[in-house]
C-alpha cells in the first residue's frame, strides 16, 4: 500500500511538471505581456504633464520681489520638472530673487530664490558682494540714460581742499568703478518719491564715507560710465601694481 502512494504521489509530480512546462511559454508570454504594459503606462505618465510648475511671465532680475502679476503656473510632464522647481504660488510670492535673472518662461526653483531679504539687499549681494550700498542725490547725471543695473561707474563730486588759508573747491574722483544697483525711474525698487529717482551705487567702505559727507554737504556729484573692457576696480587696481 506504502509502495503505491509513494507511486501514485510520483506520478502527480510528473503530470504537474509536463503540464507546467506545456504551459509555460503561455505564462512567459503573460508575464512579458504585463510587464510591457506597465512600462507603457508608465512612459506614458512620466511624459503626460501632471505636475504644476511656477513659471516667470516677465524676466526678473536680481531683487525683484515676486508678485503674483509676474508669475504663472503650468504643468509639465514629471520627467521635466527640475529637482528643486518651485511648485506653488504661495512658496515663492514675497520672495526676492536672489540668483538670476530668470528668463521669462523659465521655472523658478528655490536656488533662485531667498526670503526675508530686501530687493537692495539681494541685488548688493549678488551684484557688489562685500561693498556698501549708498544713493546719489536726485538728479546726478540726469542726462545719462541707457545705464543699467550691473554697469560700472566712476564718481565725481566736489572736494574741498585749502589753498593759502582759504577754502576752495575741486572736482576729484571719489569712488571708482561703483556698481550701479539702481538706476532713476526704476520700478522694481519700491521708496520715496527721491529714491526712486536716484542712482543707486556699491562703493567701498572707504568711499561710501566720501560719498556721504559730500550729501551731507550739499556737494554735486555726476558719473561717467565705463566700458566693459576696462576694470578699474580698487581691487584691480591694487592687483595691477603689485
Amino acid at each position: 500500500m506504502t509502495t503505491n502512494l509513494s507511486g501514485i504521489s510520483s506520478l502527480e509530480g510528473d503530470l504537474a511538471l509536463i503540464t507546467l512546462r506545456k504551459y509555460a511559454h503561455i505564462i512567459v508570454g503573460l508575464l512579458l505581456a504585463a510587464a510591457a504594459g506597465f512600462l507603457v503606462w508608465y512612459v506614458i505618465d512620466i511624459n503626460t504633464p501632471s505636475v504644476p510648475v511656477v513659471k516667470a511671465r516677465t524676466k526678473l532680475p536680481v531683487g525683484t520681489v515676486i508678485t503674483s502679476q509676474n508669475i504663472t503656473v503650468e504643468k509639465y510632464p514629471q520627467v521635466a520638472v527640475p529637482w528643486d522647481a518651485v511648485l506653488a504660488k504661495t512658496d515663492v510670492v514675497g520672495k526676492t530673487v536672489f540668483e538670476g535673472p530668470v528668463l521669462k518662461g523659465d521655472v523658478i526653483r528655490n536656488g533662485h530664490l531667498q526670503a526675508n531679504v530686501g530687493s537692495l539687499r539681494a541685488r548688493l549681494s549678488a551684484l557688489a558682494p562685500g561693498r556698501e550700498a549708498i544713493d546719489l542725490p536726485a538728479g546726478t547725471a540726469s542726462g545719462l540714460r541707457g545705464v543699467s543695473a550691473g554697469d560700472m561707474v566712476d564718481v565725481y563730486g566736489e572736494v574741498d581742499f585749502v589753498v593759502d588759508g582759504q577754502v576752495a573747491t575741486r572736482i576729484d574722483r571719489v569712488a571708482r568703478g561703483a556698481v550701479v544697483l539702481q538706476v532713476p525711474g526704476a520700478t522694481d525698487l519700491k521708496g520715496p518719491a527721491d529714491f526712486e529717482e536716484s542712482f543707486v551705487i556699491a562703493v567701498l567702505p572707504e568711499e561710501a564715507q566720501k560719498v556721504a559727507s559730500g550729501i551731507v554737504r550739499g556737494k554735486k556729484f555726476s558719473i561717467s560710465l565705463l566700458s566693459s573692457d576696462r576694470d578699474t576696480t580698487p581691487e584691480n587696481d591694487a592687483l595691477k601694481e603689485n
